[in-house]
């Protein structure tokens, strides 16, 4: 909150937020959620990037949680910045959404929250790599992201 309310640069500098907080690589990353992919064209950048590295990117599998607006990108949408958050996904009913499941429940912000957890090193270096695609991809686009028409957030945006 404070950052976006208080930038060091100036405001209309900033031009996206890519929030990658809480990322977990305890899964192979074949599929990539990407909370406000259906939001803006930074959304779009976001799953064709993924799918030319063979991921397949897909909307936050359980959107009754709101998570696109309980987290940091947050503040910034407020501003009218377009944001996305990424992660590593899973399909509903997976082996994998139980893996997610149980490390939420057992060690998430639990005494057991610490270096010795089971990390997938392959899943985050393809998050990096995705990561780092699409922060180029977003400072050489000449257009800034912008919401799409018909998004609920666009009411935020300067333009």
């Amino acid at each position: 909150k404070y950052f976006a309310a208080h930038p060091t640069v100036p405001a209309k500098s900033i031009v996206a937020d890519v929030n990658v907080d809480m990322f977990l690589p305890i899964v192979p990353l074949k599929i990539l959620k990407i909370e406000g992919i259906e939001e803006s064209d930074l959304g779009t950048r976001a799953a064709t990037i993924a799918q030319t590295m063979g991921i397949q990117p897909i909307a936050d599998p359980e959107p009754l949680r709101n998570a696109f607006i309980r987290s940091d990108q947050y503040s910034f949408i407020k501003k009218g910045v377009p944001a996305v958050k990424v992660d590593v996904g899973f399909e509903l009913g997976t082996p994998e959404q139980k893996i997610f499941k149980d490390w939420l429940t057992n060690r998430y912000h639990a005494p057991s929250d610490d270096v010795n957890q089971p990390v997938n090193l392959q899943a985050a270096a393809s998050y990096e790599e995705f990561t780092r695609r699409l922060l180029l991809d977003t400072a050489n686009t000449p257009a800034r992201p912008r919401w799409k028409p018909d998004s609920f957030f666009r009411r935020y945006a300067a333009d």
